[in-house]
């Protein structure tokens, strides 16, 4: 029962983890596209959706709520399963 229960907690925060992730280092550029010349050299962007994004938010919110839930069932199962063992 204690594995099951720190593998909930762990499972948990690598939900919240890869929802950070995704939030600091991809976001930012999904929308955003640089233009290039042929050295290489940036001469422009384009935005495809600039502003918020409301499918996107609710997708991170409902994200939110299943690592939340899930670090928080794994963190009762484990107060009561070591609560079964004193």
């Amino acid at each position: 029962m204690m594995k099951l229960a720190i593998t909930q907690m762990t499972l948990g925060l690598l939900i919240i983890g890869s929802l950070f992730a995704f939030a600091v280092w991809i976001e930012p550029g999904f929308y955003h596209v640089e233009i290039l010349n042929e050295a290489g050299i940036v001469t422009g962007g384009a935005f495809f959706n600039p502003g918020r994004n409301i499918p996107m938010r609710t997708w991170q919110a409902i994200y939110l709520v299943l690592g939340l839930s899930v670090l928080g069932c794994g963190i009762a199962q484990y107060l009561k399963a070591r609560g079964v063992r004193k």
